[in-house]
């Protein structure tokens, strides 16, 4: 399965209580389930200086990914 998994970036800018304001990013994981989802997704930002919190995840409804690597035949 797929998961989007939105992640919160801390920015040096603040907002109006002084609080770090979030750059928002969005990533596809495979995972067996949303909570595999959370871990891969705190190993990926682990090696990031940026302080950072999983902010959302959701299930795909994607059965197939069609890419040149998975899938080379269709790119002939």
């Amino acid at each position: 399965m797929y998961y989007l998994v939105t992640i919160g970036y801390e920015t040096e800018q603040q907002d109006r209580n002084g609080n770090p304001r979030l750059e928002k990013s969005k990533y596809v994981i495979e995972a067996e389930s949303a909570e595999e989802s959370i871990l891969r997704a705190a190993k990926y930002t682990s090696g990031d200086v940026r302080s950072s919190e999983v902010l959302a995840v959701a299930q795909m409804p994607i059965q197939c990914i069609i890419s040149a690597k998975e899938t080379p035949e269709y790119y002939k």
